[in-house]
């Protein structure tokens, strides 16, 4: 399992310490970062640029370094935004995940996955899990995305049937609604990565949250 922080959810400097916190705990890290249009989901998000500015340290015989943090995009735009040039010409970002529902025709959508190898797809919670498996099939992807509810509203309970990851092989990326409960469940799984936002770490129980992760 790996925990990906959500950058939308708290002050850099917050998702630094919390980097390194867990980091040296032992988790698989990265940070996950959201580019909303106002258009394809009714909020915005962080720029493109934003992809290419974070360089956390990493702490060691009084030493700092600059970590490898590896960072994961989330694409909620519309599959013609004049923002997909500046999110393809971030060098930072290891995946890219762009959302079948913005595309008018899965041929639109081939090519665009074809056009950068760190394309991976997002699915809004419309769809099953075989649903999805069965499309990254077809698509020839081996990575999806799963919004667990509707993206862009601030306050959701998640209420995606999470049983059925049994469905699918695929490596996958839950973003939203992931609770200490959720990483409890998950932690011995390596085909997961969970979206670590306000339900999990960045609330008024930030320093409890940390202790349950880090103890």
């Amino acid at each position: 399992m790996e925990l990906s922080l959500s950058y939308i959810c708290d002050r850099p400097y917050n998702i630094y310490q919390a980097h390194q916190r867990l980091e040296t705990a032992g988790y698989q890290m990265s940070v996950h970062m959201d580019l909303m249009d106002g258009h394809f989901v009714p909020r915005l998000g962080v720029h493109p640029e934003a992809l290419d500015e974070i360089n956390y340290f990493r702490e060691g015989d009084n030493v700092k370094t600059i970590s490898n943090t590896q960072i994961d995009a989330h694409a909620m735009i519309t599959y013609n935004n004049p923002a997909w040039a500046d999110i393809k010409r971030a060098s930072r970002p290891r995946k890219i995940f762009v959302h079948y529902e913005s595309f008018p025709n899965e041929e639109m959508l081939v090519q665009a996955l074809h056009s950068d190898g760190r394309m991976k797809l997002a699915f809004k919670p419309w769809h099953t899990i075989k649903q999805m498996d069965k499309i990254c099939e077809r698509l020839f992807v081996n990575e999806f995305l799963l919004m667990t509810y509707a993206p862009g509203i601030k306050v959701q309970d998640m209420t995606y049937d999470l049983d059925q990851l049994q469905d699918t092989d695929k490596y996958v990326t839950i973003d939203g609604g992931v609770t200490l409960d959720t990483v409890e469940r998950f932690r011995e799984h390596n085909n997961i990565t969970l979206v670590c936002g306000s339900k999990v770490i960045f609330n008024e129980n930030y320093e409890e949250n940390m202790k349950c992760l880090t103890s």
